[in-house]
């Protein structure tokens, strides 16, 4: 992986509708909905998008999460050596993200990442 990482958000109704009918993985923390890209897998670029439900907090606190996630995204693919750079990502925070230690977070992306096929 290049040494810094570009995310690259999803724009549109259509793309997230694409990516919510694909396939998911779940965890306590947050959901990973992924789907092929469209086009060729671009090396500097990954797309991602972080999700915090209005359900969660006021905006302080939705914004803190999509921050902490996002952080949490970065590391864990700098840890992890094959990390698939050919999907779209959407990952939708749950209320326990907020006060799990950031660590935790961490390792519970890299394994979810490493299995994704």
């Amino acid at each position: 992986m290049p040494k810094t990482l570009k995310f690259e958000s999803l724009r549109g109704n259509l793309e997230f509708k694409k990516i919510l009918s694909a396939k998911k993985v779940s965890s306590d923390l947050f959901t990973i909905y992924y789907t092929n890209k469209d086009t060729s897998p671009e090396t500097n670029k990954i797309h991602m998008s972080f999700v915090s439900a209005k359900k969660l907090g006021n905006a302080v606190k939705r914004n803190k999460i999509r921050r902490r996630l996002k952080m949490a995204a970065r590391k864990a693919i700098t840890e992890i050596d094959s990390f698939n750079n050919k999907y779209k990502y959407a990952v939708f925070a749950k209320s326990k993200i907020y006060d799990v230690d950031f660590d935790k977070i961490v390792k519970e992306l890299e394994y979810k990442f490493s299995s994704l096929k």
